[in-house]
Order: structure tokens, then sequence, then C-alpha cells
């Protein structure tokens, strides 16, 4: 049977020794049936282990790319589009070689066999510890004694139990050992029961199994191992006591400072003395506390790579024990505490954890401006996580002086991008925005000039806050007062930019901003106010109505903001120039977006309401098709209402005024109030019944002073049946009066009587019975009750007579 092989590549990783490199892959083989149609697949993972260990020798770090590229070209399984990731396991395997992983080792990603960031101000050199070093750190160790090393486990001393840990350690910093350390029966278990029972009692013991987790976990294929021995649990647990243990010694420090100052005078230099010497061990315990937070920290943060702990973390209230680290001046556990956040903070629970917290955000504005770029770096990220809510931005732009430092964040290369996310995010909300540009009104000029001369993704960003920055009038105001406003939005105008036409609409929206956007674009010194870019506005919709409505949108978006008279905007002249001509087609059912149509209708509502563009608009086509639109529109309250409007102002001109009457346009709103399709939202759907009342007011009021009726009559007969609608339901589910000439009705006693043919509505004629022929119907409909209780009623009179 024929089939196709097809190889899908995988995950790039370095070996545990740090000799090969594995690439891992998936062959699937799909099998053909007789007609080559595809049928049964078949996937088997497999992997290859490229051997470079000769070619790290003597790597440098400038070397990497060149290697890498190498190892594309030559291994079929690796493609193209995975050099970088080469080079990333390349990098991390050669500082694997010249570094050694404890006592600091700075991973953050999980599986990571190396650092996962660079400090700018160490280099590899600094950060490396040398084999004389390490003797002097632990105790000399072999793999072959693994046995003795966790019998050493079982005694009962501490100081024995930490040298059994410590010279565990020191294996597990051979990296081509972790894989015989992993696989022992017992080892795993024994140090996490050991953690779990004396880490209260020995510091150091602590440490080192903390330290032996955090080697081990640095890699991804260990962690099913130390899950399966509960080593998180137990490193939770540690947390958990380390932090109520600090808590417990800043209180009675500061409780023992109170009591002093509190004395003054009266306290002794003996008692002075004691108090400095407390202080002193409060300070060495908590900097020793502290290296050890950092481990847990970074073993928590390797595991929870596996989404179930990841959830027991959240579940556990990691995020409450983190918020108090943040008051840590170590620049180590801010980086562990920050980025143990940064990955917390995507769940809601955390994220409302921290947005609650008096101390979190105002903590969290003061290290963005911190002068360590990887604690600076990774508070911009919580923040920014932060801002995705709503909740959470409006506790940011509360913190003073965060506008600042994000503003000279943006000056850094490396924090550029975020810190315009970040700002972006913030000026979402309107009051924040105005808040923002009260604390830094250089910030939307900061914003214009990275725009102008930005490139990719950053024009990109900058031009987000761009556009939310010009929604508040005040920053518009602002942005028109530089000189690089006008030269980039005629450019915008050229290149059919939608997101800086975007900018120019929001300028145009503002009453205080508009004259001065028709005088800075218009200026021209030599012949007087210039609409040349008005007009290049209505080329550039005519260009874009076929297949670009995003432009299109933002230039009838524009163009229906400069709400203004004809002097101060050529309208006649732009609709002559083909704005006329756009409109019929754009309001054709089916041919424009729904945002299209919304612009092209308010659009029309500022021609309607200028008188020489009026007399224009009552020439054109586009007036018939607004019948079409409010037939088919009857859910959307927006376009409804900008309907309503529009039509309210076709009836304030004469021209105008005249074609309306004709179409179909009022039983189409007419139609609207009466029918169930109309907007599924209370709130809408009144503001929709009040303009769609208030137009058929207007018209009746315009057919008066013309001394017509056309419309009259049909609005009262509407209104008549709609504010009766049930009375004359019941008319037409009553039963036929009884046999007999038409205009005859009968008593109560059979007889004939003459009926009147007289109806409480002329225009409902057809419809409704006499006044007398229809008190037969309505007594053959009422209940069996109400009558007898009439007949009750009348005997009573009858005996009372």
């Amino acid at each position: 049977m024929p089939f196709k092989k097809h190889i899908r590549p995988g995950k790039v990783e370095a070996s545990p020794d740090g000799l090969s490199l594995v690439v891992n892959f998936t062959t699937e083989i799909t099998h053909l049936d007789e007609d080559g149609m595809p049928g049964r697949v078949e996937k088997s993972p497999d992997k290859r282990e490229v051997p470079i260990g000769d070619a790290l020798r003597g790597l440098r770090l400038e070397d990497i790319p060149s290697l890498a590229q190498d190892l594309v070209e030559k291994c079929r399984y690796i493609p193209a589009k995975k050099t970088g990731e080469v080079e990333k396991v390349l990098a991390k395997m050669l500082a694997m070689q010249t570094d050694a992983p404890f006592p600091r080792p700075k991973g953050f990603a999980p599986g990571d066999s190396q650092s996962a960031s660079n400090r700018s101000n160490r280099s590899c050199a600094q950060e490396s510890v040398l084999d004389a070093q390490l003797v002097d750190l632990l105790p000399d160790a072999s793999i072959q004694k693994l046995d003795d090393y966790v019998e050493e486990m079982y005694e009962e001393q501490m100081e024995a139990k930490a040298a059994g840990a410590q010279r565990l350690l020191r294996v597990c910093t051979q990296v081509e050992l972790l894989e015989q350390v992993s696989e022992h029966p017992s080892l795993l278990g024994v140090l996490s029961r050991e953690l779990r029972e004396n880490a209260k009692r020995s510091y150091e013991l602590a440490v080192a199994i903390t330290g032996i987790f955090l080697c081990l976990s640095r890699f991804s294929r260990f962690h099913g191992t130390l899950l399966a021995s509960h080593c998180g649990d137990v490193t939770m647990r540690v947390l958990e006591y380390e932090s109520r243990r600090r808590n417990v010694l800043q209180k009675d420090l500061q409780l023992s400072q109170g009591q002093m100052v509190a004395r003054g005078s009266q306290v002794s230099s003996a008692e002075r003395a004691e108090l400095e010497f407390s202080e002193r061990r409060s300070r060495a315990l908590l900097d020793r506390q502290d290296h050890l937070l950092q481990l847990c920290l970074q073993v928590l943060r390797s595991l929870s790579e596996d989404t179930k702990l990841e959830f027991k973390l959240v579940k556990q209230k990691l995020g409450q024990l983190l918020i108090p680290l943040l008051s840590r001046h170590q620049e180590d556990l801010l980086v562990r505490t920050l980025s143990m956040l940064h990955k917390l903070s995507v769940f809601e629970q955390n994220k409302d954890l921290l947005v609650s917290s008096e101390e979190a955000p105002v903590r969290l504005a003061e290290l963005v401006g911190q002068s360590a770029p990887e604690v600076s770096s990774l508070a911009l990220r919580v923040c920014y996580n932060l801002s995705l809510d709503e909740q959470g931005r409006a506790a940011l732009t509360c913190q003073a002086g965060l506008v600042a430092r994000l503003v000279a964040a943006i000056s850094q290369q490396g924090t550029r991008q975020v810190a315009l996310k970040l700002l972006y995010n913030l000026s979402m909300d309107a009051s924040a925005r105005s808040r923002m540009t009260k604390q830094h009104p250089t910030l939307a000029g900061l914003a214009l000039q990275l725009v102008a001369r930005g490139t990719d993704q950053v024009e990109e960003d900058a031009v987000a806050l761009l556009v939310n920055l010009s929604a508040d009038e005040a920053t518009a105001c602002l942005l028109l007062a530089e000189e690089a406003f006008v030269p980039m939005m005629l450019r915008a105008i050229s290149n059919a930019d939608a997101t800086l036409l975007k900018v120019l609409r929001h300028v145009a929206l503002h009453a205080a901003s508009r004259p001065m956007l028709l005088d800075t674009m218009g200026r021209d010194d030599e012949v007087g106010p210039s609409f040349e870019w008005l007009f290049e506005l209505v080329q550039l919709a005519m260009r874009s109505a076929a297949d670009r409505h995003e432009v299109l949108a933002e230039v009838l978006g524009t163009l229906a903001a400069l709400d203004c008279p004809s002097p101060e905007v050529p309208w006649p002249e732009l609709c002559d120039g083909g704005l006329l001509e756009l409109l019929p087609r754009l309001l054709m059912v089916g041919f424009s977006e729904d945002d299209v149509v919304l612009e092209s209708v308010q659009l029309m509502s500022v021609l309607a309401l200028d008188p020489p563009c009026a007399v224009l608009l009552a020439g054109s086509k586009a007036i018939p098709l607004l019948a079409d639109w409010l037939a088919s529109k009857r859910a959307d309250a927006d376009l409804m209402v900008q309907l309503l409007f529009l039509l309210r102002c076709l009836l304030l001109c004469e021209e105008t005024c005249e074609v309306l009457l004709r179409t179909d346009a009022l039983k189409r709103v007419m139609e609207a109030l009466r029918s169930e399709g109309g907007p599924k939202d209370e709130e809408a759907a009144q503001a929709v019944q009040a303009a769609a009342e208030e137009l058929l007011h207007l018209v009746m009021a315009v057919e008066s002073r013309k001394k017509t009726d056309t419309w009259t009559k049909r609005i009262q007969a509407f209104r008549f049946k709609l504010h009766n609608e049930e009375w004359c339901h019941a008319l037409q589910a009553s039963p036929p009066p009884p046999r007999g000439e038409k205009g005859e009705g009968r008593d109560r006693k059979g007889r004939h009587k003459e009926t009147s043919s007289e109806t409480r509505a002329p225009s409902l004629e057809a419809t409704m019975p006499s006044r007398r022929s229809s008190q037969g119907p309505w007594a053959e409909t009422m209940g069996f009750g109400e009558l007898e209780e009439k007949r009750g009623r009348k005997k009573t009179r009858e005996k009372r007579s």
C-alpha cells in the first residue's frame, strides 16, 4: 500500500551531560488508498543526538550563530526556522561549561539548562566559580559513594545530616551525574522527608536539600521525578514557614526599638548594646533567610512548568506570600520574587490579590524605576499584566511618579517596548488619560516623535499610544502644537495608514481642537487657507471604497467629525469633488460594512444641516436608499438612532424634506416601532423609540405648517393602533354579529335595533364596528362571573324599588 512520510520537527534541547544536542521530532506516515486519498496516519516520536562537545571547546560567544547555522545545514531534522532556538541552546550549553550551577543559578524559564537573563554589570568570568572555590563551599564527594551519603541522612545529629546533604549537592553540581541521582530509588524521598521535618532545625540542611532540588529542577526531564517525591510541596512549606518567621522577627525587632525610644534617656548603655547586638543578629538571620527564600522560589519557578503544580500554587495563595517579599532590598531575591509574580499574575485570583493590596501597586511602581535593569524589566512586565484589567489600571494610575518612570524607561532600548505597551493599557480609560496628561504634559509629544522617526514594532506601539492619547481633548490640543503633527498626518493620508488616520479623527472630534486642526492643516501664508488635505481625503475614500473598509471608515469618520458650516469647511466643493457620488454607492445594502454605513449616515447628517449642501443632497440618489437600511437594521441601536437623526436633519430643509416625504422611510420607521425585531437591550430600545417618536412628531409639525396631512393621518392611525393594540386585537378576534341586515344588532331580549355608523376613529372604519353594535360582541365575550354579578346587582335594585 502506498504511503507518504513526513517529519515534523520538535523541541531542540541540551543533553543532561551537556555534550550533545538533542533534536526531538515526530515521524508521520500517511497511508494512501487505491485512489491516492490519505487514510490512516501513524505518528511515532523519535530523537537524535548531535555530539558537539568538541565544537564547544574554545568556542567564543560571537561564534555561536555560525555554529548554529552549520548544524542546521547538516542535520536534516532541524528546519531553518529553528536556527534561533539552536543558538539559544548552544549559548546555554556554553555557559554550562564555564559557569557553576550552584550556588547562584539564575534560570527563570522552566527546563532551562542555564541562566535566562543576562546581568549587564556582571560578566561570565565574574559569575563562574572555580573548582578551588567549590572545594571551599562544599565537601568533596563521589558518585560511587552515593548510597553512603543517603545513609548519612538517617543520622540523628543535624551536623551529620547537613554534611551528607552537602556531599549530595556536590555530586549534583556535575550535570552528567544528575540522571544517576534522579534514578536512585530512595534518595529524593529521603530528602523530601528531611526537608519537611528538619528544615526548622538546621539552616545548612535546608539550603543543601533545596540546592539539590534546584539542580534537578532546571531540567524538564526530572520534573516528574521531583513531583512524584513531593519535592514541590515541601519547598512550598519551607517558603510559608520562613515568611511567617520573618514577620515575627521584624515585629520583635520593631517592638524592642519602640520600647527603647519610649524610655528615652532611661536606657542604660548595657541595654543599648544588647539592642544593637539583637539588631545585628536579626539582620544576619534575615540575610540567611533571603538566601533560602531565593532558592525556594527558583525551585517553584522551575517546577511550575507543570500546569497542575501551577494551579496548586495558586490555590495555596503563593501570591499572598510574595507580596511582602517586594519590600526586600536584595537584588537577587527581588528578581526571583518578580519573576514568580510575573508568572502567577496571569491568574485572576492573584491579579485581584495584587490589586487589592495597598503595598503591591506602590512597591511595583517604585521598582519600575530601579537602577538594576533586570528588576526594572520584571517590574514592568508585572505591571503590564495588571494593566490588562480595569481595576489594575485604576490602581496603577493612582501611583505618583509612575508615568515619569515609564517615560524614562522609553528612552532605554531594553524596556521601551514594554513601557509603551503599559502606557497604552493605562491610557485606555478616559480619566486615566486626563491624569497622565496633567502629570506629564510632554508624553504626547514624546509619542509623536517616536512615531515620526520610529520603525516596525516600536512604531506600532507608539501609534497605538498616540491614538489613545488623542482621544483626550487637552492632549489633542497639545498634539496640534507639535511641528511633526502636520507632516505625519499628510504622510498618513498619502500612505492610507488607517491607524494614523484614527489619530486625525480623534483630534477632529473635539470641539476645542477642531478649529485649531482646520487652521493648522490648512495653513498657507502665501495664498490663504488651503483645503487640499480635505480633497485628498475624499479621493482616498473613493479609492478605498472597494476593498479597504478600515481606511474608508476612518476617512468618513474624520469628515463627519468636522461639524462646521460651509465657510469653514468647503462642503459644496467636496460634494462636487466626488463625495456625493460616493455616498449612494456606500449606502447600497450589502455593499459596505456596518461601520462604514454608520459613518456615511453621520456624514450625511452634517451635509443635510449645511444649506448649500442640502440642495445638492436632495438631487442625489442617497436619500431613497435610507428606507432599506431602516428595514434591515432594526436590531442595531446605534445605526437606527443615527438614521433617525439623519431623517430629522432632512426634514429641516425644504428641498430634502420633499424628497424624504416621497419615500417609504417614514413607513419603515413606524414598522420598526411596531415590530419585535428591535434592540434587545432595554435602554437602547428606549433610545430608538424616543428618537422615532420625536421624528414622527416633527413630520406632523412640518405637514401642519404646509397645510397637508398625507402622513399626519397615517401617523395618527398608527399611534391609535399602537396605544390600543390589545383592544384592536380583541375586536379582530371577536365572533361576527348575529344574522340580520347590515348596521343592525340585537338587544338582550333578542329584538333588532338600529346602530349608528359613527366610529371612534375615522381612519379605522374598515376594521372597527359601530358603537352600538360593539356592545353585543363584548357582552358575548364577557366572562360568566361578570354577567352573574351584573344580574345580581340588577335584582337588588328591583327589590329596593
